[in-house]
């Protein structure tokens, strides 16, 4: 009986994961990184990127098929997500996996974590559900979604524990990436750096609005730079009207960037944690700008904003996110006291954070909780 629980004990622990963002990709990839480092042998499966795959990740599918948002665009891609749904299904269920773990990607994740759970795996989830944005109409489904939900705002932690949820606050993984630790206080004073977004939908909303702006930039003497990721480089440079320049470096831009106008997302927080002042702005279809602004109870869509509990960064949101407006914001953020009330802003929201270190506190507590069933 000894040597039989002593092979159990020993046995390569399976882990399937999924991402469907670049966003969640980098940070599963750190989060994997950690696993295999508490875990080495342990053989990870799932759904993600290429950061994801470089720590090792067997993604099931391409990644590509997942990187969908609004919800216009989420249903056109519904015929093609569904296919990967069932087969991620499939593959948990022959996989005899130990733990499932949802990066993010809740439309998707919340249905594989309500599976997996009905199959004895555990479920946890890294990167919570925005349900104190939303509301609490799905607060059930995560109740049957995941066995715990590790936070990364502070604030959700309480929001989770008053549904009964378990769900600790690791802190925010943005602070493990590796150009955290160099922020930079020596800033170009002719960069602006302009954010379309990760994913081609979003671009396509966004260049019309920002190409306008980039020209008008140029002619008071600023360098715009559009930051992208590398596989888009060239269906963006096709559309672009402006001699703008590209860029793949977008941690090294927004260090460096006199100020920045920055796509509502995660890349407003990365903004503020790299000190880069901003505006921030959203465009979508119009269909799902109803749906959103329908289920939307914060005041607030930007990171940094939802934080503090105040209007540190100016918001331009649909109708609003006009080359007009957009250059007006500009040029009062770059003309007045906004920047050094912005940076203060920023300081106080690295405090709330909590400092590096979450990639490693999620694995360690993955890795207790897989232990402890």
């Amino acid at each position: 009986m000894y040597v039989l629980r002593m092979y159990f004990c020993t046995m390569s622990k399976r882990i399937f994961i999924v991402a469907g963002e670049m966003s969640g990709d980098t940070h599963g990839a750190l989060l994997i990184e950690q696993l295999r480092m508490l875990m080495p042998d342990c053989i990870i499966d799932g759904i993600g990127g290429p950061a994801m795959e470089a720590q090792g990740l067997r993604s099931i599918v391409e990644f590509s098929q997942m990187n969908v948002s609004g919800f216009l665009e989420v249903i056109k891609s519904y015929p093609t997500l569904s296919s990967v749904l069932r087969y991620a299904k499939k593959t948990l269920k022959e996989g005899k996996y130990d733990v499932f773990i949802a990066v993010d990607y809740p439309g998707f994740n919340m249905r594989l974590g309500t599976y997996a759970r009905s199959l004895g795996i555990l479920s946890m989830c890294y990167i919570a559900p925005q349900l104190w944005a939303w509301g609490e109409s799905r607060i059930q489904q995560v109740i049957e979604s995941y066995d715990t939900i590790l936070t990364v705002l502070p604030f959700e932690q309480a929001f989770f524990a008053k549904h009964g949820i378990h769900a600790p606050f690791i802190g925010h993984p943005l602070l493990d990436r590796s150009y955290m630790k160099e922020v930079s206080t020596q800033r170009d004073s002719n960069i602006i750096c302009l954010m379309p977004g990760s994913r081609m939908q979003e671009i396509k909303h966004h260049l019309p609005i920002l190409e306008p702006l980039a020209k008008e930039l140029q002619n008071i003497s600023y360098e715009p730079v559009y930051c992208i990721p590398k596989h888009l480089h060239h269906k963006v440079q096709s559309v672009l009207q402006s001699n703008s320049r590209i860029s793949h470096e977008t941690p090294h831009i927004m260090n460096i960037a006199k100020a920045g106008i920055v796509k509502m997302g995660t890349s407003t927080l990365e903004a503020a944690l790299l000190q880069m002042p901003f505006i921030g702005y959203y465009s979508t279809s119009w269909i799902s700008y109803q749906i959103s602004r329908s289920k939307i109870t914060l005041p607030w869509i930007s990171l940094p904003n939802i934080l503090l509990e105040r209007n540190l960064i100016p918001e331009f949101i649909q109708q609003n996110a006009n080359p007009t407006a957009l250059m007006e914001g500009m040029k009062e953020l770059l003309s007045g006291p906004a920047i050094s009330q912005q940076l203060n802003g920023f300081d106080e929201i690295r405090q709330l954070l909590g400092g590096p270190g979450a990639s490693r506190r999620a694995a360690m507590m993955i890795l207790n909780t897989m232990e402890g069933r």
